[in-house]
């Protein structure tokens, strides 16, 4: 991911946020290669660099990147699609309502809600079988839960803790095999990531070819304290992400679904889903670990809300429940569409969710009722922080008696 600063909080959003790919992304026999193919159309942004801003409308760049040749085999290569699933698409254009695109009429989603013990090697072995085991039921897109190669805690962290940008994750390297063998898009869940001194819970995605497309690293950290009930600090050991991440499968050779993604405690924070809606999104994807206590009570009803907010699919994949671990996971991985309604749920042990999602759904919900297009925008606002909306950040101008009057800036 990249980054600009704007009004004091630092944003970098493309069709995904992008990194220097990892030696291993694309295995051969060898397993380790110098980098993947990079396609023309495909935006780079590098780590803390904002000389490269990528076009969300036409998909061409507007600069080269701005990391060292070494991370590829060729600055910039093209290949020739591959065949994949063939389906029929239909043509529903509904512009104004935020879809101007092709939809396919159906995608096969899977859930995998998993049993993440302390054996980091037994937890990326299953999580490998269960992914063969989905694509084989036909699913194109799969979803991991949060923390799914470890316990999760902080104590946990920093021993199951993997360098993706180094090579050194046999992780990323599962599910980037994964991926290419079974020919699926792979939300790889979270896990913790180590780079420098810090560490990171990141989800890592990847396409049908086994090249990682995008990373997501969680923004809020769950620092709660409910007296009686459960006490956590995540960043007692984690360190924050700072970029929104959209994943656009159309430009990996995937269905025309654009996927906004966050994890776990980023769903409580409606901002996020507004400014993925607001880019186009039509899916958003949240792995998580609610537990016994927030998971009753908060679960459904906030993936349902952020489903109704921005008229999404919504998706949210824990752990499946055990007992005597540390941290206990609510477990109830779930899907509901664009209208709230619950298409699919697990209950607390480990099971695969596979659901068929009907994509015109999200065109006609938007029809039906455009509230995105009656927004009271002069009295709060969604506003571009950068001109061709693709550097984008979400502000809220409220007005209340509780609150100083401020005039805006000139530049606002």
């Amino acid at each position: 991911p990249g980054g600009c600063e704007r009004g004091g909080m630092r944003t970098t959003l493309a069709r995904s946020c992008f990194l220097p790919p990892p030696a291993f992304i694309r295995p051969s026999a060898s397993l380790l290669l110098s980098a993947p193919t990079i396609h023309r159309s495909q935006p780079l942004v590098r780590q803390s660099s904002c000389s490269f801003l990528p076009s969300l409308s036409s998909g061409r760049t507007l600069a080269s990147p701005a990391w060292p040749s070494p991370f590829f085999k060729s600055s910039w290569t093209s290949r020739s699609p591959q065949k994949h699933h063939t389906r029929k698409f239909a043509l529903r254009t509904a512009g104004k309502y935020g879809m101007a695109m092709e939809l396919q009429t159906t995608l096969k989603i899977a859930c995998l809600q998993l049993a993440c013990g302390t054996n980091k090697k037994a937890n990326i072995e299953n999580a490998a079988a269960k992914i063969a085991a989905a694509s084989k039921q036909g699913a194109e897109i799969i979803v991991l839960p949060e923390c799914f190669n470890s316990p999760y805690g902080t104590k946990y962290f920093p021993e199951y803790a993997e360098n993706v940008i180094e090579g050194q994750s046999e992780t990323a390297l599962m599910l980037s095999t994964a991926a290419r063998d079974n020919k699926v898009f792979i939300v790889g869940g979270s896990f913790p990531e180590k780079e420098g001194e810090k560490i990171y819970n990141s989800c890592y995605i990847f396409n049908r070819d086994g090249d990682m497309v995008a990373r997501h690293r969680k923004v809020h950290l769950f620092d709660i304290d409910i007296p009686g009930k459960i006490t956590f600090k995540e960043s007692d050991t984690l360190s924050p992400g700072d970029c929104p991440t959209i994943v656009d499968l159309s430009e990996h050779g995937g269905p025309p679904v654009r996927m906004g993604i966050g994890i776990c405690y980023d769903i409580r924070f409606p901002e996020l889903a507004l400014l993925y809606r607001h880019l186009g999104c039509s899916m958003l994807v949240y792995p998580g670990a609610f537990n016994m206590v927030t998971g009753p009570a908060h679960w459904e009803l906030l993936l349902r809300a952020r489903a109704v907010d921005t008229q999404s699919f919504g998706i949210v994949c824990s752990p499946a429940r055990d007992e005597s671990a540390d941290y206990i996971a609510w477990g109830h991985s779930m899907i509901v569409d664009p209208w709230g309604e619950k298409l699919g749920e697990l209950q607390e042990k480990e099971d695969i969710l596979m659901v068929d999602l009907d994509l015109t759904q999200v065109v006609s919900r938007r029809q039906n009722m455009p509230y995105w297009l009656q927004r009271r925008q002069d009295i709060y606002k969604v506003t571009s922080a950068a001109e061709g909306g693709v550097m984008m950040m979400l502000s809220l101008q409220l007005s209340s008696p509780f609150m100083p009057e401020k005039k805006p800036s000139p530049d606002k």
